[in-house]
């Protein structure tokens, strides 16, 4: 057969072949349908504002309505304020704080909960009970703890002989505070995230390993965790996300001033202080904008190690 032949039977075949036609057509319009309410919220809601955010940035947007051109001027005031500057570090301290607690103890419940199935699905929804409260509702029974003169803990303190310490009312301790609500109302999710992967840990590689002798803890390590890796590395992205953005936490303690000698000042904190209680929103797009940055940065930092660090099977 020549090659000629060969090219004009190729064509016969393909032009043979039933085409799309309308079916696809139809298929393509109805998923657009599907999709552009949810496109049009996010534009709407999320990229819009956050567009029109950044170009606040470069203006001197005044609540009259009236906005000048300022150029780079809000940044380089935002570089100069040493109050940014402490708000970035202490939420720095916060996202050091966070993110190995976070992934220490989120294991540790749930392997206790895989481990024992009698207790799973009572002790779970204890766990998750928390997540799904409102952080304004919870930090009310919070307040009351913390209370350095008829606080639970103080008493359990005063109980075992040590000093009572005055919880939100101290620099050293206000943020280990904030630290300790935020891990008992959000570890919940983290717990459910772990708890599905290690479900999907193949059960006769484990049992393998019980025959070969393997106890629990080595089982844990040397099994589970690298099998689970991808949900660890997930985790801790999010977490450490969560965390550069901490805000409801600190407002919710009542620390919407910053805290005492300013110990609690996030970034998103002393923002929303600029912009809602000082009037001073150009300023605080510009701040925004430069914390966006670092988020960006950290977040790429942390995949990069990661993804270097995960084991994908």
């Amino acid at each position: 057969m020549s090659v000629i032949d060969a090219f004009l039977r190729s064509t016969a075949q393909t032009a043979a072949e039933p085409s799309p036609g309308p079916s696809r057509l139809r298929e393509g319009i109805l998923a657009a349908c599907l999709l552009a309410p949810a496109l049009l919220f996010l534009v709407a809601f999320v990229y819009a504002p956050a567009v029109l955010a950044f170009a606040l940035a470069f203006f001197n947007f005044h609540p009259g309505g009236t906005a000048t051109y300022a150029g780079l001027s809000n940044f380089h005031a935002a570089l100069s304020d040493p109050l940014f500057w402490r708000s970035m570090a202490n939420t720095g301290l916060y996202a050091l704080m966070m993110v190995p607690s976070t992934l220490v103890l989120s294991v540790a419940l749930a392997a206790l909960l895989q481990s024992n199935r009698r207790l799973f699905r009572f002790a779970q929804s204890l766990v998750v009970l928390p997540y799904i409260t409102p952080a304004v509702g919870t930090a009310i029974g919070w307040l009351w703890m913390y209370n350095p003169n008829f606080g639970i803990l103080n008493a359990l303190l005063r109980g075992i002989g040590l000093k009572p310490i005055g919880w939100l009312n101290s620099p050293h301790w206000a943020m280990p505070a904030v630290v300790l609500y935020s891990l008992w109302h959000g570890i919940g999710f983290d717990v459910l995230i772990l708890l599905s992967a290690m479900s999907q840990v193949p059960e006769g590689v484990l049992e393998s390993a019980r025959v070969d002798g393997a106890g629990p803890w080595t089982r844990l390590f040397r099994i589970t965790l690298p099998l689970i890796s991808p949900t660890l590395f997930f985790i801790g992205v999010i977490t450490t996300i969560g965390s550069l953005q901490a805000f409801a936490q600190v407002y919710a303690l009542s620390l919407s001033s910053g805290g005492p000698e300013n110990a609690t000042l996030t970034a998103l904190l002393y923002i929303y202080q600029q912009a809602f209680t000082n009037g001073q929103f150009s300023y605080a797009a510009a701040m925004a904008a430069m914390l966006v940055v670092c988020i960006f940065a950290v977040t790429a930092l942390t995949r990069w190690i990661g993804h270097r660090l995960t084991f994908y099977q």
